[in-house]
């Protein structure tokens, strides 16, 4: 495992001085737990991870503990972190954790020359061992020098054994001091020394060259999946221009520092070439921004004076003088790499079910192995047959070998996390793999409509007074009872030209769920808001049907007109709604607090037969568990997050989709999933991928199953020897280790 590069990092000791105060909450009656992110590493296996977390899960100083191997993270609640810290290092000496500060941000891509170095030795070490080996083995049996040095050779074998295992004698010792025995350093131990004692000296010798060639290539083929994770933090920011003043000076200059360390108000200088180091306010310049890194989005978007922009975004064309909104850790672009490393600690339950089954699976063909080395001889012939011993304690040795579950708990987790990885370089987040193997499952999908199926750009089509009021007046009216809203169709109201001559100003702003708002100015009350709340509040109207959305307006108690407002589809909407029958979802439905008419006039587009309109978000909810009662399979509900946290959560699968207009916020906890583009084209990306991944998933747990079961048989009838069964080890977590990375590369 590679130490995370960070700045300012602490030793584990040097954080836990800075945490004493810590172990005196576990003497209290009622320990107060602190959440911890750590870095951790030298780990060499999941098996290890998994050591650590039920050992810290079972001490009741931990609320929770989750080690993600994959990226080198321990997400820790405690009371006592020295008793947790000393923990892990008892189960597993070798690990080493790092401060927390800044590393859910900051993290070097690079590796360091050190560990490039290490790679190269122990690469040329293992080699050597080989050559060394391969030069026995030619003298024994290739040369007529053999037998008279054979006792030399077999010295040397016996020496090659030695230094190409200390790596597996420690872990061994290690893990037996810890009471930790059915692994597959213990293993490989028993079947190696067993193996010497039956004569099968240059078997044994291979085993264990081999076997620990195998495990470097492993552990180059995990570093590389990790160092591809990695990379897709790359585009997070790691320098700032601030510009200053010197005292006494007044000319400005430029101070060098790192994101996190802007406040809010900073100016800052982006360069040609440079990412956008926190979200803000562009004061001077105009440039053309590449966002592929944020959304997937490949065509650059202009930007100018007065308009916002996020952290990550990539400035190609012009210099950029940027006023700081937001510190760098509420940043876009840091919440999406929060999200990013902290998916695969939501595991999915194949996950889980694949880390269950390796902790008895091992145990349980060690005891198999067991039976076919007593067994036979005891009951197919003369138990005081030598030879027959020998043959049946050397299968039994075979079938050990094959044992090792590396390919099912290594090549499992890679591919979902791999999966959620290449997701997010496309603009879809998921908020763990539980959440893209639920997708996976999806065979319903309900759509809120405004901003999800539509475009949301709303423009006012009708301006209609009523009674003794005018046009200008109404407009006035409207103007004021929306300017407190972020809602699409007030926006639309605000954008109305000319500027309307009645302005006043707004004393009580009161937002009424899903019918309109009430506002309070100084020369009086203003309502605005669908057919509801004219009734609520007993106002005297004629309602509209014209498929159109309707804003009603009354001042002071008097109906004073309304507004029709329009919308229309996405590009992209039926397309990708054909797109996603074929992936297989089954049926569609509309979920909408706009009239029913407009509801149905955009079903009837689409041609989805379920569509549902004037529902409160209450109503809402009850309508979906009601159609999710009526169909089978998993639903999933698509919505901007605006109006439709109730929804999301009660779906199985929910989905926030941005609107581009203020919509959904990237910490949201609402949402399962969040499609960073306006686009249902996301929604089909996501949902392909989740299948893509799943199939994978299977196809790792099948081949791995089906090829240690047929090596297996084939050790019990005598036919696999040793060095088959180091393939079946290595070899089989090695193909699916590969197969697992596929999703990174689908198109």
């Amino acid at each position: 495992m590679d130490r995370q590069t960070i700045p300012g990092q602490h030793t584990t000791q040097a954080f836990l001085a800075d945490n004493e105060t810590l172990t005196q909450d576990s003497t209290l009656a009622n320990p107060t737990y602190k959440d911890y992110t750590l870095s951790i590493s030298g780990l060499d296996c999941p098996s290890c991870a998994s050591r650590i977390e039920d050992s810290l899960n079972a001490l009741p100083q931990v609320s929770r503990a989750n080690v993600d191997f994959s990226t080198n993270t321990l997400y820790l609640s405690t009371s006592d972190l020295n008793l947790a810290t000393s923990t892990i290092h008892t189960i597993e000496p070798q690990a080493r954790l790092t401060s927390p500060q800044d590393s859910t941000f900051v993290i070097s891509t690079q590796m360091p020359q050190t560990q490039k170095g290490f790679i190269f030795l122990e690469s040329v070490f293992i080699l050597t061992l080989i050559g060394i080996f391969g030069l026995c083995m030619g003298v024994l049996h290739l040369t007529t020098l053999g037998e008279q040095n054979a006792p030399y050779v077999y010295g040397v074998l016996a020496l090659l054994y030695l230094i190409a295992g200390k790596p597996i004698f420690l872990n061994t010792l290690s893990n037996l001091k810890n009471k930790v025995i059915f692994d597959e350093n213990f293993l490989m131990l028993f079947a190696t020394i067993a193996a010497f004692c039956l004569g099968e000296i240059s078997e044994a010798v291979a085993v264990m060259l081999f076997f620990r060639l195998g495990e470097f290539l492993e552990s180059r083929a995990v570093q590389k999946s990790k160092d591809s994770i990695k990379a897709l933090l790359q585009v997070i920011p790691t320098i700032a221009h601030r510009k200053i003043k010197k005292d006494g000076e007044d000319n400005e200059i430029l101070q060098d520092l790192h994101p996190s360390e802007l406040k809010v108000g900073d100016c800052i200088l982006v360069k040609v070439g440079e990412k956008i180091p926190t979200d803000g306010v562009i004061l001077r310049g105009k440039s053309y921004l590449d966002m592929r890194s944020i959304n997937g989005e490949s065509v650059p978007i202009s930007v100018e004076s007065g308009q916002n922009v996020i952290a990550g975004a990539i400035n190609t064309s012009a210099v950029l003088e940027v006023r700081v909104e937001k510190v760098f850790e509420d940043s876009h672009i840091a919440k999406i790499a929060k999200l990013t490393q902290e998916a695969s600690a939501n595991k999915a339950k194949t996950q889980k079910a694949i880390t269950s089954f390796a902790r008895i699976y091992t145990p349980i063909i060690f005891g198999i192995a067991l039976l076919i080395a007593l067994v036979p001889p005891l009951v197919l012939g003369d138990w005081q047959d030598s030879s027959l011993w020998r043959e049946w304690i050397y299968r039994a040795l075979v079938v050990l070998m094959i044992s090792c579950p590396c390919a099912l708990v290594i090549a499992v987790p890679l591919g979902y996390f791999a999966s959620i990885g290449y997701a997010s370089k496309l603009g879809v987040l998921f908020k763990g793999s539980i959440h893209l193997e639920s997708l996976s499952q999806v065979k319903n999908i309900i759509f809120d409509k405004t901003g999800t199926l539509t475009l949301g750009n709303f423009e006012v089509l009708e301006i209609v007074p009523s009674g003794e009021f005018d046009k200008d007046f109404l407009i006035s009216l409207a103007m004021c009872a929306e300017s407190g809203s972020t809602h699409p169709i007030a926006q639309s109201i605000l954008r109305l030209q000319p500027k309307p001559k009645h302005s006043w100003q707004v004393e009580s702003y009161e937002e009424i769920s899903g019918r309109g708002v009430l506002v309070r100015c100084e020369r009086g009350e203003i309502l605005a808001g669908n057919e509801r709340l004219m009734r609520d509040k007993r106002i005297s109207f004629q309602p509209q049907n014209n498929g159109l959305t309707m804003v009603y307006v009354a001042y002071n108690g008097v109906y004073a007109g309304y507004l029709s407002v329009g919308d229309r589809l996405k590009n992209d909407s039926v397309e990708s709604l054909q797109a996603l029958k074929q992936c297989g979802v089954e049926h569609f439905a509309i979920l909408s607090g706009d009239n029913q008419a407009q509801v149905d006039k955009v079903a009837k587009e689409l041609g989805i037969t379920h569509a549902y309109g004037d529902l409160l978000p209450q109503e809402k909810s009850e309508k979906l568990v009601e159609l999710m009662g009526r169909w089978s399979g998993k639903t999933a509900f698509v919505g901007d997050g605006i109006n439709d946290s109730i929804v999301l959560r009660r779906s199985d699968v929910g989905i926030s989709i941005n609107t581009g207009e203020g919509g959904n916020d990237i910490s949201k906890e609402s949402a399962d999933i969040i499609l960073q583009q306006n686009s249902l084209q996301s929604l089909v990306s996501a949902l392909k991928i989740a299948q893509h991944t799943r199939k994978i998933t299977w196809q790792n747990i099948s081949f791995a199953l089906a090829s240690k079961l047929f090596l297996i048989v084939l050790g019990i009838v005598g036919v696999a020897n040793m060095w088959l069964a180091v393939f079946g080890d290595v070899g089989v977590a090695l193909l699916a280790l590969l197969n697992a990375k596929r999703p990174m590369g689908n198109k």
